[in-house]
């Protein structure tokens, strides 16, 4: 089954989004990607808490699961605080195919897990999962249900994260403006 996957760097600065068959196959396009050339020291943790995936553990991570890769010589560390998104180089970007409803339902599958992380999901994430269409899939009941609830706190999620962006780019603007009027 092809699982999408973000592959991170020890740092965390570089992030980027693969579709795997296995776990093989996610370190071989990970590696690629973060530019490891030499798999065969590599370990690879979960973001979360630094847990060591192997191929058994690989086949029970949900999609979108954020796992770091370590070259023979680093370690995990939990997360700083923030990192700074200047410093960050993120590729939303995957390589493989995969539609919004199938990303949808995949993003609605973990937030089943945990619903809080919904606090912690892209504005790209929680549009998708606006504009999906759920009742057009063919869910169970009480999968629909829920997946229709968590829909709604997606969309109340999405309203909120998009009027922030929209005050932080007017409030760039606004230092621009001033900026411009000092000189």
């Amino acid at each position: 089954m092809k699982k999408p996957i973000r592959v991170w760097s020890q740092d965390r600065k570089r992030r980027y989004g693969v579709v795997a068959n296995s776990f093989k196959d996610v370190i071989e396009k990970g590696a690629a990607k973060l530019g490891m050339d030499d798999t065969s020291s590599l370990t690879v943790v979960l973001e979360e808490d630094g847990t060591v995936v192997d191929d058994a553990y690989w086949e029970t991570l949900a999609p979108d699961t954020k796992l770091i890769f370590l070259a023979a010589d680093e370690a995990w560390h939990p997360s700083p605080l923030s990192v700074p998104s200047n410093l960050l180089f993120v590729s939303d970007e995957i390589d493989g195919p995969i539609g919004d409803e199938e990303r949808a339902v995949n993003l609605l599958k973990s937030l089943e897990q945990n619903p809080a992380s919904v606090a912690l999901l892209s504005l790209s994430d929680l549009e998708v999962i606006k504009d999906a269409n759920l009742s057009s899939l063919e869910l169970p009941k009480q999968t629909s249900d829920s997946s229709l609830q968590l829909q709604e706190l997606c969309i109340e999620f999405y309203v909120k994260k998009k009027k922030e962006a929209e005050a932080m780019e007017l409030v760039d603007l606004l230092k621009e403006h001033l900026k411009g009027n000092d000189a």
